[in-house]
């Protein structure tokens, strides 16, 4: 039993053999004391007062007492209002310490349970991965290592979207303008030189919009009339009815995306167990849509386009095949999903990373798959996370105004280059080691920069700020990690004396740490690396305040044991934790 359990265990005893109170152990409640008090965890009293007939002090104090007398940890207690504080010995920490120094198991991922499938990345075949995609990415991953820690069995994969009316204007503009330019001939990655042409597509389009507009039509007509518009609705029909020249095309652009977005993956350090394909699943969706039309859950318009009526269920009336006979996101997302759990017959939980303007869009599509009767329905989730904005405004590819993400990681690996060159520290280091270090500490700046908020909430991307390598970020995470590691190279070795006074950061630092477990399962149920990145900041302050404030190497022999066994737990919990976010740590910095 942990500390706290003891803690409860007794309260509850307590008040039954005194007061003839039955508390319930969810009614015991347990937290770390806050900083500005004094005391180690406090109980919250309030809800036995009344059962007690007594003041929340009188209370306290009761209770108190008995703790000191009947658990040996506790050494004293104070009491605020409702609030109970408890100290815990010297004795208690070391001996925490040195159980959870030598436990093989306290740092590595528990025994798997259930199987969980996280869904992420999931991109367009027409364009580059940007700064959306770089958060949708380090999330999706880092709550699949997380989940994968806490217990669980992982599939990590994505949706990868490669076929509809938005990968066939990129193949359109290339068969007109292309001239037979490949990732070779222009020298640029694949998935850039097709997204070149999706640009182009638009800038065209958008003029015989204007230009049908100045002539007097109506634009939502215009939109619909272009002769681009009805040029891609032909390519896509002839891709779905498997037009040779057309399959053709698509294979050869789609080639060229797929190596450039492997070598995006390698350098964000993300990867994927299962890949799904669109036109691989979309009619799979279109067969069950064909088959919940013929059992009256889906109708016909007159113009023979397939719909579903959800009215009844507060939502609206929702396309799934289009009047000619092609298909929508909606449709290909019913094939995938019964895809998987054809694939994965145990999986107990599919999570969908996805931004939060698709809200609506997973609403409807776990509607409709328990409407056809799968079970399983109710086990879906989407991860909504908020959209990241520019200090210009919203991010569009088709205009070419987004971050490119390549781009980004450049820039902010050049950004970790200039600011630790300056400091001057590098001398020893090869010029590999100190490539090397620029990328640790760039990427996993990057990472943390985007991790670190949580998921639900839109964020703003100030270039500026998301390159910063000091403050709380993910390098001065990294650099805490790097000192643990010299201060353990320069000790040698030590052992743990059995009467140690410790000091008030030391036994922070221990409430801290011991606090690992518990934090992953919260992140875990709540998928939310936020929790993780703000825990790995408190552990970093809390050893540099400490580090700053007292000796290490330098105090008497069984102290400097205990603060040397501190640093390494402190450097390893760092290590697991920013590996839970994808986040390489440095030994040398």
């Amino acid at each position: 039993m942990t500390i706290i359990e003891d803690i409860a265990a007794a309260t509850i005893s307590f008040l039954k053999d005194s007061y003839d109170f039955n508390a319930e152990l969810n009614n015991i409640q347990i937290d770390q004391t806050r900083k500005e008090f004094s005391g180690d965890y406090t109980l919250v009293v309030f809800p036995f007062v009344k059962a007690l007939r007594m003041k929340p002090e009188d209370a306290g104090s009761s209770i108190g007492e008995y703790l000191v007398l009947n658990i040996d940890a506790v050494e004293s207690f104070n009491v605020i209002k409702g609030f109970l504080n408890l100290s815990l010995s010297d004795a208690y920490w070391t001996q925490e310490l040195v159980r959870i120094s030598a436990d093989s198991n306290w740092l590595t991922a528990s025994t798997s349970k259930d199987l969980v499938l996280v869904e992420y990345s999931s991109p367009n075949t027409n364009k580059p991965l940007h700064l959306g995609h770089l958060r949708n990415n380090f999330l999706g991953h880092s709550v699949s290592l997380i989940k994968g820690f806490d217990g669980n069995k992982v599939v990590k994969t994505q949706i990868i979207n490669d076929r509809g009316i938005h990968i066939c204007k990129s193949m359109f503009a290339w068969k007109m303008h292309g001239k037979g330019e490949t990732p070779e001939s222009s020298g640029l990655k694949g998935d850039k030189l097709v997204g070149k042409y999706y640009v182009m597509f638009d800038e065209h389009y958008r003029a015989q919009i204007n230009k049908l507009v100045k002539d007097g039509m109506e634009e939502e007509q215009a939109k619909k009339e272009a002769h681009l518009m009805k040029k891609v609705q032909e390519m896509l029909l002839n891709w779905e009815n498997g037009d040779p020249e057309t399959v053709a095309l698509w294979k050869m652009m789609n080639s060229w995306v797929y190596e450039g977005f492997n070598k995006t993956y390698t350098r964000m350090g993300v990867e994927f167990d299962k890949l799904y394909y669109e036109s691989e699943t979309y009619l799979k969706g279109k067969n069950i849509v064909q088959d919940g039309l013929s059992k009256g859950l889906f109708f016909k318009k007159d113009n023979e386009s397939v719909w579903i009526d959800l009215e009844p269920d507060g939502l609206d009336q929702k396309l799934l095949i289009r009047a000619d006979g092609t298909t929508v996101y909606m449709t290909q997302d019913i094939g995938t999903a019964v895809q998987r759990y054809e694939d994965y017959p145990e999986l107990k939980q599919v999570v969908y990373t996805v931004g939060d303007e698709q809200d609506y869009h997973f609403k409807v599509l776990f509607l409709i798959l328990e409407k056809l009767g799968y079970e399983w329905a109710s086990s879906c989730r989407h991860l909504s996370y908020g959209m990241v904005d520019l200090p210009s405004g919203k991010m569009k590819s088709r205009e070419g105004t987004v971050v490119d993400a390549d781009d980004l990681m450049d820039e902010v690996v050049e950004a970790a280059r200039a600011s630790s060159e300056e400091k001057g520290k590098l001398d020893d280091m090869s010029e590999a080691e100190q490539k090397e270090l620029f990328e640790i500490l760039g990427v996993g700046a990057l990472k943390f920069y985007l991790l670190r908020v949580d998921p639900r909430k839109r964020m703003m991307f100030d270039p500026t700020e998301s390159v910063s390598l000091n403050g709380d970020t993910g390098p001065f995470v990294q650099y805490t990690y790097a000192r643990c590691k010299a201060v353990l190279r320069k000790a040698g070795d030590y052992s743990i004396g059995n009467e140690v006074e410790l000091v008030e950061k030391e036994r922070q630092l221990l409430r801290n740490l011991l606090e690992f477990r518990n934090t992953v399962s919260l992140a875990a149920d709540e998928m939310n690396p936020a929790t993780i990145s703000n825990y790995c900041i408190e552990i970093a302050k809390t050893y540099n305040q400490f580090y700053h404030d007292n000796q290490i190497l330098k105090a008497d022999e069984s102290l400097k044991g205990f603060r040397l066994a501190l640093t390494a737990l402190t450097a390893e919990t760092i290590k697991t934790a920013m590996g839970l976010l994808g986040i390489r740590v440095p030994e040398r910095m």
